[in-house]
């Protein structure tokens, strides 16, 4: 498994600060958001793929393992969000991205729940078209109104068994049956009421997933460093394992701290996960 940080963490400070920090709390792969303006990490249509790809590996990384894609939140977002997506796969190709990360998305209120499975079905099967010719895999997070359960996962992974679409697993949004919903550069979290656990969902989908979010929560729902909150993470990390992943597992938060204590976060994340992914 790859030890990865994502820049979100780090969402508020310029990349190549970014950089620097996660490679100085031990991770040689990182993650990265091009979803402006809650993360401008990356910006499709003003930055270089191929010199983003110069820049992590002159940071001394030796991959990046996803693209969290603009419009990514398929149920409501507008007709641009099929073109966008499509170049966000061309961008991720060009930089050596293997993964372009996205979710469902909260249905509209009056919009009946066959109507949005129907969408989400016909916009995957778009976009898997694209996925496929560059050679990128499409990942479902579970991000919205069917993703957060195990039957959820498991009707939309039914839409398509090509190996082009897998799941960015997030073990802190099935731990809360939630997400976080951003907009306009800020968040709050959804939530659809009880889940099924964290670990008993990755158990039935682990064959799907291709990236996975090592997310911890305290309490109140507040991000913290790994193994000091409430979700199951070493639970998640075991099963992976069992399962033979081989991916990245990847320390992810809603950023929104100052630098230092940021540091710090990824810093005992980075040991945690050492000791996780050993066990």
């Amino acid at each position: 498994m790859k030890k990865t940080c994502g820049t979100v963490v780090f969402r508020e400070y310029d990349l190549d600060r970014t950089l620097d920090a996660i490679y100085a709390a031990g991770y040689r792969y990182f993650e990265t958001q091009a979803t402006n303006p809650w993360c401008n990490h990356v910006v499709l249509d003003k930055d270089d793929p191929v010199v983003f790809a110069r820049k992590a590996k002159d940071h001394g990384f030796l991959g990046v393992t996803s693209l969290w894609t603009p419009e990514g939140a398929l149920i409501p977002a507008g007709e641009s969000c099929i073109p966008t997506i499509r170049h966000a796969i061309e961008w991720a190709a060009a930089a050596g991205i293997p993964v372009l990360d996205f979710g469902d998305g909260h249905k509209p209120a009056d919009m009946p729940e066959e109507d949005a499975f129907a969408r989400l079905e016909e916009r995957i099967l778009m976009l898997l078209e694209t996925a496929e010719k560059y050679k990128v895999t499409l990942a479902l997070e579970p991000h919205g109104t069917f993703s957060l359960t195990s039957s959820g996962l498991q009707r939309i992974l039914g839409i398509s068994d090509s190996p082009w679409l897998g799941i960015n697993y997030d073990c802190a949004n099935i731990h809360r049956a939630g997400y976080v919903e951003t907009r306009d550069g800020a968040a709050n979290w959804r939530s659809l009421g009880e889940g099924d656990g964290e670990v008993a969902v990755l158990k039935t989908v682990v064959d799907r997933v291709v990236h996975f979010h090592a997310k911890d929560l305290d309490t109140a729902g507040n991000c913290v460093a790994l193994g000091t909150g409430t979700v199951d993470v070493a639970g998640c990390i075991a099963v992976l394992k069992e399962a033979g992943y081989a991916g990245a597992v990847s320390l992810e938060t809603e950023g929104g701290m100052d630098f230092d204590a940021t540091v710090k976060l990824a810093e005992t994340s980075s040991r945690y996960l050492d000791m996780a992914m050993e066990r």
